[in-house]
């Protein structure tokens, strides 16, 4: 467990990227945050939430556009999910596809980081229709991998509807249509009301019956997890030795069978500027080196400092990243990195 989430800092850039801003936000949502980048349906969707006023304050739904083309050009933004009630936000959102059906997990909350639970909405002749809603306060904001016949993610929740969620989890469901997500608390202190690692957002690694799960600490390093049943029973926390910011991370699989992990890397400022991706060579071996996404401001996207909150896909023969853009003010906007495999 302590091997697998090692990796120095990283020290070159990755070869080949094509970086670009799929959406500019505006004046009627500068707000815009928590991207999800996804092929369904044989097409790339790029989703994130949208804020009227500020981070889940005003108007708060889930938007999207579709990309037919590997990501080179995109469709006019849709609404993927929104409530029409003032006291319901949106945020945020995840997908499956199964049997050619597509699906949306939209969490509801009823105010800044507050869930009251989640709406299951399916994509249908080119609509989004809510099929079912589950009372569950939960939070998952990374994709679903389908390992040993079921889908697994990584998330976190609250101990009730309406508190803060302050537990991470991972999200099992069995391959159907809707998932019916069954959230696994991880061992902690967490299972009895105390909560140390602030916003415990989780990623995971699944190969098989082995699942590795990372956790967002804002006290300290991140915290590892380990499992050999499927996600059945996990270890103790260890401490990751990553120089990892604290921010959520993503994790996922190469064709080739090599695990990646997509995170802030701590710089001198302290800030989120810096998003890197660390590789392993396969199998159990530790990350073994890390290439640079984004640093610092970039002139030629008008974007930046700020690169996080990072999802990925693979699709075309690429990696796709897609992540937060941002500065000191509101204004936020959704970028997306795109990597030929060759190149990793």
């Amino acid at each position: 467990l302590m091997a697998i989430f090692s990796a120095p800092p990283a020290s070159q850039r990755v070869r080949g990227l094509r970086a670009r801003i799929v959406h500019r936000s505006g004046p009627e949502f500068p707000f815009l945050h928590d991207t999800m980048i996804a092929p369904l349906g044989g097409r790339l969707l790029m989703a994130w939430y949208n804020c009227s006023e500020n981070e889940i304050v005003g108007r708060t739904i889930i938007r999207g556009r579709w990309s037919a083309d590997s990501g080179r050009t995109w469709s006019a933004p849709e609404i993927i999910c929104e409530d029409p009630r003032p006291d319901c936000h949106m945020v945020p959102v995840t997908f499956t596809e199964d049997t050619g059906r597509i699906w949306a997990y939209v969490t509801r909350m009823s105010s800044h980081d507050r869930p009251t639970g989640y709406v299951c909405a399916e994509y249908c002749q080119g609509q989004w229709t809510v099929r079912r809603e589950c009372g569950t306060p939960l939070l998952i904001n990374t994709l679903p991998q389908e390992t040993g016949g079921q889908w697994i993610a990584g998330g976190r929740m609250a101990a009730a509807p309406g508190e803060m969620p302050r537990i991470p989890v991972v999200v099992r469901s069995p391959k159907q249509s809707p998932a019916l997500w069954e959230p696994a608390p991880l061992p902690g202190p967490w299972l009895h009301g105390s909560y140390p690692l602030g916003f415990p957002e989780t990623a995971v690694l699944a190969a098989g019956d082995r699942i590795d799960a990372i956790v967002r600490n804002d006290a300290g390093p991140a915290q590892a997890f380990h499992s050999t049943d499927g996600g059945q029973t996990w270890t103790s926390a260890a401490d990751a030795r990553m120089p990892i910011a604290p921010a959520k991370m993503y994790g996922g699989s190469l064709p080739d069978g090599r695990q990646y992990l997509i995170y802030n890397e701590q710089t001198a400022k302290k800030d989120r500027s810096r998003l890197v991706l660390a590789l392993n060579p396969g199998g159990d071996a530790p990350f073994d080196h890390a290439l640079i996404l984004a640093d610092g401001p970039d002139p030629e996207l008008d974007a930046g400092p700020c690169w996080h909150y990072p999802c990925a896909c693979i699709d075309g023969g690429m990696l796709h990243i897609s992540c937060t853009a941002s500065d000191e003010t509101v204004v936020r906007h959704a970028a997306l990195f795109s990597i030929p495999l060759e190149n990793l």
